[in-house]
């Protein structure tokens, strides 16, 4: 008789389906910009020096558009922080079974040092892949600048190898 591999049961807490966090404040700073722009390698000075971002028409440093990337997992941190679960833990997300899946933004305005920001996320959806050898949770964050409204969109899947 041949072997049969048996699936593990998921991780990923679906009743978590359709919750939404509340908004998380984020204070952009300029180092904070600068230093992440130097670690992927860009270093157009607009993201370094405020008087280069004047020039050339903007209030201050501007953030790459990945820089979002850092406000939704910073405000994670930050709800820890304040007694709050992340939206990981919220989730149950297991890191030793986490695998890269998919994410996309849509932009719809830029970010700059000095920016306060808030986000909230939604647990979206959750589902099987692979006849259960995978299982996602799909999430949605929102950033929101207090004047200029909806920044970025940040949808994401995140996936648990279970075999």
């Amino acid at each position: 008789m041949g072997q049969t591999s048996k699936i593990a049961q998921g991780f990923f807490k679906r009743e978590t389906k359709g919750m939404k966090t509340d908004p998380i404040a984020f204070d952009v700073e300029a180092g904070r910009i600068s230093f992440f722009c130097e670690m992927i390698g860009e270093m157009n000075p607009i993201h370094h020096d405020a008087d280069a971002a004047r020039a050339a028409g903007f209030p201050g440093i501007v953030a790459p558009p990945t820089f979002a990337m850092v406000v939704d997992t910073e405000t994670g941190r930050a709800a820890e922080r304040a007694g709050k679960p992340s939206i990981l833990t919220l989730i149950g997300c297991n890191l030793a079974r986490l695998l890269h899946g998919e994410e996309r933004y849509d932009y719809h305005g830029l970010i700059f040092a000095g920016d306060r920001l808030t986000v909230t996320t939604e647990i979206v959806d959750f589902e099987d892949k692979k006849g259960g050898a995978l299982e996602l949770a799909h999430l949605r964050a929102e950033i929101h600048h207090e004047q200029r409204g909806l920044v970025t969109v940040i949808t994401r899947s995140l996936v648990h190898r279970l075999i």
